[in-house]
Order: C-alpha cells, then structure tokens, then sequence
C-alpha cells in the first residue's frame, strides 16, 4: 500500500465517523468535504449517510482535486499576483493624477435641513 493510498483511506474513515458536522455545501457538493472550500475542480471520494432522526440521506461527498493543499497553495499564488497588479495600477494611476495646488482644497458642504410643515 502506497502513502497515497494509506491517506485516502484515513480521509475516507474520517469522513464517515458518526457525529460529524456538516456544511450545507459540503453535503450539496458546493464545497470541499475535507477544507470547506469552494470547489472550482472536484473529484468524488465517498459516500456518507446523515441521520435526521426518522430520515437518513445519502450525499456524494466531493473533495478538492488534486488535494486540498495544492488547491490552496494554487489561490495563494493567483491572489498575491492579483494583489500585486492592482497595487501596480493604483501606483500608475496616481502618477497620472495632477497634483492638486496649495492652499486649495475641496469644499465639503453639510446637508440642507428641511424647514418643515
């Protein structure tokens, strides 16, 4: 049995233990059933059954694919370049502004109130 394998199987048997709290979008398959996290590419792993007292359900359980650790490794990585373009732009657009001049400065006017009837 490969490292793989043996960590496949200890997901699965956490995922089945009695007891366990679910997320609405972990059971509709919205989420990751092991992170929590919004899947954009999923992979089945299991199927559980939920308990509502007289009710049991069957729910596909979906986790992030390849693994939940590369997923989020994969959105730190877009996010800080996304961070970095914008912090880039903003830094252009300033350039572009004028500068105002001394002594100048908005005019900030307070709200007219109602003379009321």
């Amino acid at each position: 049995m490969t490292e793989d394998e043996r960590t496949e199987r200890e997901r699965i048997a956490e995922l089945r233990a009695p007891g366990r709290k679910w997320i609405f979008g972990q059971l509709q398959g919205w989420n990751c059933a092991l992170c929590a996290a919004r899947l954009y590419a999923d992979r089945p792993i299991c199927t559980v059954e939920v308990d509502y007292g007289s009710v049991t359900e069957t729910y596909q359980l979906y986790v992030c694919a390849p693994s939940c650790e590369t997923a989020r490794a994969a959105w730190e990585t877009a996010r800080a370049a996304w961070v970095t373009a914008r912090a880039a732009c903003e830094t252009a657009r300033a350039a572009q502004r004028p500068a105002p001049p001394d002594g100048d400065r908005p005019v900030v006017r307070a709200p007219r109130r109602r003379t009321g009837a």
